[in-house]
């Protein structure tokens, strides 16, 4: 397994990761902006994109999907709780921040919905779905081996917003104390900021470790 961080992109700054088989078949994690430096990252990585995993459908998070879906193929994947927001300008933010877009999201319609616990493999590669509510009802963890992929869930010292539709606070503190159950340290790979690990967090992030937890 060959995991590839890619440059942030776009004002939000977000985090996109190509993880690659043995046998060169690539999984993109979340599809940011700038579909073109994506694509060409998989190429010269002699990859072909096969599956794309979404996180959750927040437009930075979903901007260029539609894109790289059409010109390569790939299956896409999406809690079901937040299946509607890649048709939903509203409920993906589009609308949110469209002082800061050149356009909405493109609207993708054939998405497969996942659930907590379901497997998606890719040769050897197994992503297990962990449903982690709080950012939007639909955000998911994909753990794979010893790496999680955490999207808005949790960044390095911090944790994703609960202030915008379909954000809860309250759950999110739910789905953190389940984290911090979580067996292992983990490798984590977050949808903005730097790389932590499971265990960092535990001992450093005021959320985590009940600091915050009563605000």
């Amino acid at each position: 397994m060959k995991i590839i961080k890619l440059p942030p992109v776009g004002m939000f700054a977000v985090n996109s990761y190509i993880v690659i088989s043995g046998t060169g078949n690539a999984v993109l994690i979340d599809a940011p902006e700038n579909a073109g430096e994506i694509l060409s990252a998989i190429e010269k990585n002699g990859a072909v994109l096969k599956k794309i995993l979404l996180t959750h459908g927040h437009c930075d998070h979903i901007y260029s999907l539609a894109e790289i879906a059409e010109k390569t193929g790939a299956e896409v994947f999406i809690h079901k709780f937040d299946a509607g927001k890649l048709t939903d300008d509203y409920g993906n933010l589009s609308e949110y921040f469209s002082v800061y877009l050149d356009a909405p999201a493109r609207h993708f319609e054939n998405a497969v919905t996942v659930s907590d616990g379901d497997i998606i493999t890719q040769d050897e590669l197994k992503f297990r779905v962990l449903h982690t509510p709080g950012h939007t009802s639909g955000s998911v963890c994909y753990i794979i081996d010893d790496v999680m992929f955490s999207g808005d869930t949790l960044f390095r010292d911090s944790i994703g917003r609960t202030d915008m539709p379909d954000g809860n606070y309250s759950v999110l503190v739910k789905t953190l104390e389940m984290l911090t159950e979580l067996p292992g340290n983990y490798r984590v790979l977050p949808g903005h900021n730097d790389e932590t690990t499971s265990d960092r967090e535990k001992a450093n992030n005021p959320f985590l470790n009940g600091n915050m937890f009563d605000f």
